[in-house]
């Protein structure tokens, strides 16, 4: 998480933001700006990936082989979708 900070950080200082980021930015333009507000509300919902700094989730490709085993292990009863667990 603090690596992905300073990389946010840093990004920006080198964008356009030479003498640092603000505090806070208005509202209207909350999502356009960097801010230091934007950095402790994530930590505060501790949110790991950062997506409200623009960070996505990391793909998981566990996912879809377990999405797969679990959609061919259904049961089709006539039309209808018949789970069984």
């Amino acid at each position: 998480m603090q690596t992905k900070i300073k990389e946010y950080i840093t990004k920006w200082e080198n964008l356009c933001y030479f003498d640092g980021i603000p505090d806070e930015v208005p509202n209207e333009i909350n999502h356009l700006c960097p801010s230091w507000k934007k950095i402790a509300v994530c930590i505060l919902k501790n949110d790991l990936h950062l997506s409200g700094l623009g960070y996505k989730q990391p793909y998981s490709d566990y996912y879809a082989i377990l999405k797969r085993i679990e959609i061919e292990q259904r049961v089709y009863v006539g039309k209808q979708l018949k789970l069984f667990k």
